[in-house]
């Protein structure tokens, strides 16, 4: 005769709370590192951003008064419209390339105080990073 073994053996179907908890945390620390770092980055990116956009607005600056015999822009504004005299321009597409990546508008400065009056100043500033402008090729605190 053959003796059975009725005792039920249970079957674990399911992960239990603290190993539920304990991946959750790693997860949250995980995402929380990975976030601290790349607010750093962005950071870093706008700074990249805005002085790409400095130097294409110093090029087109420069572009406007050789078409323009020789007059420097009075306003960044001159650069978004047509010229009726002469037929050229707009230089830029649309007034969202005259803004930084904070949202706010590029300074400019006609008589370039800070490019001994060889070019027209042209800078941002903004709290997290400093200011950068065509005079430098560094940002400044």
């Amino acid at each position: 005769m053959m003796v059975r073994n009725t005792r039920n053996r249970t079957r674990r179907a399911a992960f239990t709370l603290m190993e539920m908890m304990v991946v959750v945390a790693i997860i949250v620390s995980l995402a929380g590192a990975s976030i601290y770092y790349m607010a750093g980055q962005i950071d870093e990116g706008n700074k990249a951003r805005v002085q790409a956009n400095v130097k294409q607005l110093s090029d087109v600056m420069t572009q406007y008064k050789a078409q323009h015999a020789g007059a420097w822009p009075s306003s960044l504004q001159d650069l978004l419209v047509k010229d009726q005299n002469t037929g050229v321009g707009p230089y830029i597409k649309n007034q969202e390339d005259l803004l930084d990546p904070w949202g706010q508008q590029y300074q400019f400065d006609p008589q370039g105080g800070r490019n001994q009056g060889l070019q027209p100043d042209v800078w941002t500033s903004h709290q997290s990073v400093g200011t950068f402008g065509n005079w430098s090729n560094r940002w400044q605190r």
